[in-house]
């Protein structure tokens, strides 16, 4: 009687397995995505200080490095970057306005000075389509203003949706099926966000791969962020950079 009422309970067991409702994917039509992406983006005013300490992997035909770099200042300008070897030793100090961008290299007493911050890093042998407050703003998950409102078009894309813009830097983004960002891309790169992390309520990308091209990449790890509030002494923000450095003006400056 015993094995009886057992065999009976593993038939319900198994009827009642057999009867539970599938898992179903998440799926939301593209407007509904949009709108969650637009409505969670991390949102900054323009006097809202940061730091940012972060590693970069390089790797191109020509060479495989990794550096740090400490960025900091203002969401609206100006913006600071100091590059550094496994040592702690600078090898550059960058800076970056509204109007201007310069790098600064101690070991060769020499300022490289550029309008586009993305052009003169690009120049200099440290390729990204992004400029230093184009980076933070990717950095921080706040992509106002580097993509527009409107859409051109969307497609599926894996078990997202991509968006296209029409005459943008950024030509497309990837978002996922809950509104966060999986990839941006512009004219031959592609740059993918991955490793999020919530800090202070606020979401942010601890992994960014770049394809430059289709040799060049480079990864970025972050180590630490942090929301300042504060405001940076003027000091803080300027280069320091001796009265007989060398300037040196990059092509494309005058234009």
């Amino acid at each position: 009687m015993a094995f009886v009422r057992l065999f009976l309970l593993l038939i319900m067991v198994s009827l009642a397995a057999g009867c539970a409702p599938k898992t179903i994917p998440v799926e939301r039509p593209p407007e509904k995505v949009w709108n969650l992406f637009w409505s969670s983006m991390a949102r900054f005013s323009p006097d809202q200080a940061f730091l940012i300490n972060a590693t970069v992997s390089y790797s191109t035909p020509g060479q495989r490095n990794r550096i740090q770099y400490t960025i900091w200042g203002d969401m609206g300008y100006p913006i600071r970057m100091d590059l550094s070897a496994g040592l702690g030793q600078i090898i550059a100090m960058w800076y970056e306005d509204e109007q201007l961008w310069e790098a600064y290299f101690p070991g060769d007493n020499i300022k490289y000075v550029h309008f586009d911050g993305a052009a003169g890093a690009s120049l200099l042998g440290y390729p990204t389509p992004l400029d230093l407050r184009q980076t933070t703003m990717v950095l921080l998950g706040a992509f106002e203003g580097l993509v527009p409102e409107v859409y051109h078009k969307v497609t599926r894309y894996d078990s997202g949706w991509k968006y296209y813009f029409k005459d943008q830097e950024v030509e497309s983004l990837v978002l996922n099926q809950d509104g966060t960002v999986s990839s941006i891309s512009g004219q031959a790169w592609t740059v993918e966000l991955s490793a999020g992390r919530e800090q202070d309520q606020f979401h942010y990308f601890s992994r960014i791969d770049m394809q430059l091209s289709e040799n060049e990449k480079a990864l970025i790890r972050i180590r630490s962020i942090s929301l300042e509030n504060r405001q940076w002494e003027r000091e803080q923000l300027e280069l320091s950079i001796p009265p007989e450095a060398g300037v040196v003006y990059l092509p494309g400056y005058l234009q």
